[in-house]
């Protein structure tokens, strides 16, 4: 038998250094609960059609504003290559 006077039959001695302070273990709690809570959010959110859709044309409108802004860039590059062009020609016979 355990001669030990703080541990009686069927107990055991944990360690200080492997005991879970309290606030530890209730942090985990509330992380899988939070974890659980978010999951779900995300998981209402990608099944919900309204807000597929709405995503949807979102990214559309975002798509076409990024190809207009990139066809912009385009014709301003374009403009500037033509005036290094003509600026060139120009003192070409200096």
């Amino acid at each position: 038998m355990n001669n030990h006077p703080h541990y009686g039959y069927g107990h055991y001695h944990v360690p200080p250094e492997q005991q879970q302070p309290q606030y530890k273990t209730q942090n985990s709690k509330t992380h899988f609960a939070m974890g659980l809570a978010a999951g779900a959010a995300v998981a209402y959110l990608l099944t919900n059609k309204k807000i597929q859709q709405s995503v949807a044309s979102t990214g559309e409108k975002a798509w076409s504003s990024v190809q207009g802004e990139l066809e912009e860039l385009k014709e301003r590059l374009e403009d500037t290559q033509a005036e290094l062009d003509y600026y060139r020609n120009l003192h070409k016979g200096d």
